[in-house]
């Protein structure tokens, strides 16, 4: 299965914004905050795995390819 690099790019950017959104606003709950500053987080740290491996199948792919 491919990765498309763009969507992972967008994702990682997108909840990375949310986290410091997030981070930032006062909650009522601190509990709900640290729960969703924490899924976030694993989103964002989830996206970057996903960056790194998307990267090394365009490495493979490449290779396998003959040079002009």
């Amino acid at each position: 299965m491919r990765i498309n690099k763009d969507l992972v790019d967008a994702v990682m950017m997108l909840s990375s914004i949310v986290l410091v959104l997030v981070g930032t606003t006062d909650f009522t709950n601190e509990s709900e905050k640290k729960i969703i500053m924490g899924i976030l987080g694993i989103i964002a740290v989830l996206m970057v795995v996903f960056r790194f491996i998307g990267g090394r199948q365009a490495k493979d792919s490449h290779d396998g390819e003959p040079e002009h």
